[in-house]
This record gives structure tokens, sequence and C-alpha cells, in this order.
């Protein structure tokens, strides 16, 4: 096990994965200082909740005297790679790892690490829930929302660790193994951080790195000839589409060669994108040798997260979707491609850096009009203002209003936004609620 006792460790920033990190590292004897930038509501919360550990403090601010001499640096997934508590790391060589990392270090059970652009929270949770089904005793955690670190004190050698994995966790990994890890899908996303398409590859297929051949990757079958997945060093299976373990094909999943089919009515995860995130589910739980009984039961008992493809009400026969976790290009069109009726697509937000023309076709195929919010309105109005009607709103609530306006009887209102939350919102959780709750005033429910 790690051993941190009596050892200077600077931790940066002082969200969730912040206070995660700092707690477990005081906890195990480390001298613990927290250096974060900013100084607001959310930051004394996790300041409190730390009240009674030995740790020393600095917000508001990071200052180069505070963050010298130190053992190791573990910094949050949300830190910009080039502030100052490490560049200064850097700079005196020394270790950097990221609070995932961290967890990893002082966890006793196998891991299962699941990544992609899209789908990532699902197929976790659908995971988590199966493997719970077959009586393991199962954590979920990690980008989530809880994070690795604070949850390995619940974790034996007889559990399983199911963990969401982002680009940016994987940015500062050294020795994080996954017994399985997953890969579902890699688009657009992230330019903001990783500068282009390749690079934010190369950091998801970092999830394999240090795996050895008796671990297991699981990937969608649109890498079965990509050339980063040949240099894989585990067990390497596919699901999804052609030559694939387990397939997600004419509205079913079907695994073993046709003896296990799981019908549509088998799966309340309604869209095309949800019936890959089942089949990868179903993979990897045999691949930990849940029954194919616990499996169905785990699949059928599992209810869709909030604002991932979710629908809210509908009103004089307009159906509202609230997809707020839609923070890319290619969620969008995932949800589009599901959608078998016209949408009025309410969409916008604080750009990240994608091409909204590569979806211009699906948009002019399902697309009735585009309502637009927020600070990408004028970049999403040159992509499609050509093509279809583009609305431009102020608010939410404008947004709503305009798109019950628009849609008729038959049609849907769907919030898709393919950007961040960041320029309205906390966070998608966020404008999601906010959604929600213009659609309710709207509706009177």
């Amino acid at each position: 096990m790690f051993d941190v006792k009596n050892k200077k460790i600077i931790v940066v920033g002082l969200g969730l994965s912040g206070r995660a990190a700092a707690q477990l590292l005081s906890e195990r004897g480390a001298e613990v200082k927290v250096t974060e930038s900013a100084e607001h509501e959310k930051v004394q919360k996790h300041l409190d909740a730390l009240t009674g550990c030995s740790i020393e403090f600095e917000l508001g601010r990071h200052t180069e005297e505070f963050c010298k001499d130190a053992y190791m640096v573990v910094t949050s997934p949300g830190v910009d790679p080039e502030a100052l508590p490490l560049t200064v790391a850097r700079s005196r060589n020394i270790p950097i790892i990221g609070e995932l990392e961290l967890g990893y270090l002082f966890c006793c059970a196998p891991v299962i690490a699941i990544t992609g652009t899209n789908g990532k929270s699902t197929t976790t949770e659908l995971i988590g829930d199966i493997l719970a089904c077959s009586g393991k005793h199962t954590i979920v955690c990690g980008n989530i929302g809880n994070p690795l670190s604070g949850e390995v004190d619940k974790l034996t050698e007889d559990s399983v660790a199911v963990v969401e994995v982002s680009s940016f966790q994987l940015e500062t990994i050294k020795d994080f193994r996954p017994y399985i890890g997953v890969l579902l899908n890699v688009s657009e996303d992230h330019y903001e951080r990783h500068g282009n398409l390749d690079a934010y590859k190369m950091e998801k297929f970092k999830i394999f790195r240090n795996q050895a051949s008796d671990d297991w990757a699981v990937l969608h079958s649109d890498f079965q000839k990509d050339s980063m997945a040949s240099q894989v060093k585990s067990r390497t299976v596919f699901f999804g589409q052609k030559d694939s373990m387990v397939l997600a094909e004419d509205g079913r999943v079907v695994a073993d060669a046709g003896k296990f089919i799981l019908e549509e009515c088998d799966i309340p995860l309604k869209g095309i994108h949800n019936m890959e995130n089942v089949a990868c589910a179903v993979l990897v739980s045999k691949i930990m040798g849940v029954t194919e009984e616990n499996i169905r039961e785990g699949i059928s008992a599992f209810r869709a997260l909030h604002h991932r493809f979710e629908k809210v009400a509908e009103f004089e026969g307009v159906e509202f979707i609230d997809d707020s976790k839609a923070t890319n290009i290619d969620a969008t069109r995932r949800a589009l491609e599901s959608m078998n009726k016209k949408v009025v697509l309410i969409a916008g937000g604080r750009d990240k850096g994608g091409d909204y023309r590569s979806i211009l076709p699906l948009i002019k195929e399902k697309v009735k009009t585009v309502v637009v919010i927020g600070e990408a309105s004028s970049n999403i109005t040159s992509a499609f203002g050509e093509t279809i009607p583009v609305v431009s709103a102020d608010s939410m609530s404008d947004a709503v209003e305009v798109s019950m306006q628009t849609a008729n009887s038959g049609e849907a209102v769907m919030l898709s936004p393919m950007c961040s939350s960041f320029d309205m919102y906390t966070d998608y959780k966020h404008r999601g609620k906010v959604f929600q709750q213009e659609v309710r005033k709207l509706t009177g429910q």
C-alpha cells in the first residue's frame, strides 16, 4: 500500500476531487496542504467538510512559496495543466499525479474503468447495477460524481470498483491499471484542453497503457482496425456492430452468437446509442462471470440517468426532452438519430471547439428549428442558419417559450446543447434542472 505518512503533499483544487484527495491523504498521515485559486460558496462547503483534518489551506490564489518543497503534488482534473502549482512542481522535478491515480494507489479492489466521449455515466451505472444484482459488493465512482479517493475505505479485495474516467483524469495517471478498461467512443470534444482529435484520442487510449496480458480491453467495434487498438497489450474484445462479441443491431442486443438476446422491450433505455451502451455492459458483465439471469435483472431494473435523453413532459401533443448532458456535438448527433419525429432543438452554451457543420445533414433531416442560447449562439447560427430557421433566445425561459410556439403536435422540443454549460450555469445538471422547471411552468405540471 502506498505510504505517505509524514510526507508533505500539495493538493491543487478544492472541488469534490481535491476534497476527497486531501481527506484521504490526511487520514493516511500525510502533511497536507491545499491550494485553491477560487474563493466561493462551493469552496467553502468543501473547506467546512475538512474541519478537523490537519490541513493547511491557501484560498483565492496560488503562490510559489506555498507550493515549494513538496514530496508530491496531487491535482484535480479541472485544474489547468499550466496552473502555477504544477509549473512549480515541474520546475523542481516534484512528481505530479491526479486524484484518480491517488485513489488507485490505495485501492485494493479490482477496477473496471469506463471512458469515452459519450455514454460513460450511463454505462458505468449500468455495469454497477448488474454487478450488484449478481451479489458482488460494488462501488460506482469516479468522474460520475464521487471520486475514487473518497470510496477506497469502503472497498475490499472482494469488492469491485466501477469507475467512470475522463480524459482529464487520464492525463495524469502513472500506474493506474484497470482489470477491465472500456473505451466506448471518441469524437470531437475538449479541444479547449487537448487541442485536436488525435491528442484527445491519445488521452483516452491511456486507459489501456498499464494493462498486462491477463487484463481486458473492451472497445467499440469502430476501433477494430484502429492502429492504437492494435497496440493494446491486454485481451481485446469488441461490442457494437459487425464482428463483435456482443452486437447492438435491429433494435436488440445479441450475445453468444445468438444464444443470448435482449429485445428492445427488455431494455428500459431508449435510443440507438443506449443499445450500444447496453451491449458494452453485457460484455463486461460476462467477463466478470455474471449469469444471464442477473444481467437481465440488472438491465430491466435500470432507469435512465437525469438529463440524458430524459422525457420531461408531453403537452398539447409536444414531447419535451432533457438531454442537457449532451455537451458535445456527437452526443447531440446520437440523440437526433434516436428521434422518430421532427425536433425543435435548443442548443448552445460555451463552445468547445468542434465543427457544428459536421452534423448539418442530420440537422436538415431531423430538426425543424434551432433555438440558440449562450456564448456559442453566433457560431451555431453560422453553421445552420442558411439551411434551417435559427432563432436566438436570451434565457432558458425564452427558449422554452419560443420552442413551444414553434413546435406542432406530434413533434418534440429537445434541449441538447452541444456545448458546456459554464457560460450560464454551474454545470449540465443545473442547466437541465432549469429547463425542466421552465417546461413545468409552461405546461402547468
